[in-house]
């Protein structure tokens, strides 16, 4: 499982609790977490996309391109 996955996991598990938890005063502390750990899923998804290679870089163009006879 990615971390991706895993902070979801969590903000899911934080949801549960909110609902579950005998403690009122508790549940505005699970929603903030579950909040947290959603963003830091979010986070995750941006950094993973903007570090995942492209199919078509200038660089791997410019290794890739054939030798010019000269």
């Amino acid at each position: 499982m990615s971390s991706v996955d895993d902070y979801r996991h969590n903000a899911e598990d934080c949801l549960r609790m909110a609902k579950s938890d005998s403690e009122d005063r508790d549940r505005p502390l699970w929603a903030t977490m579950a909040q947290s750990w959603l963003r830091l899923a979010e986070h995750a998804e941006r950094i993973n996309h903007e570090l995942a290679p492209e199919d078509s870089t200038p660089d791997r163009e410019i290794a890739e391109a054939p030798l010019a006879a000269n």
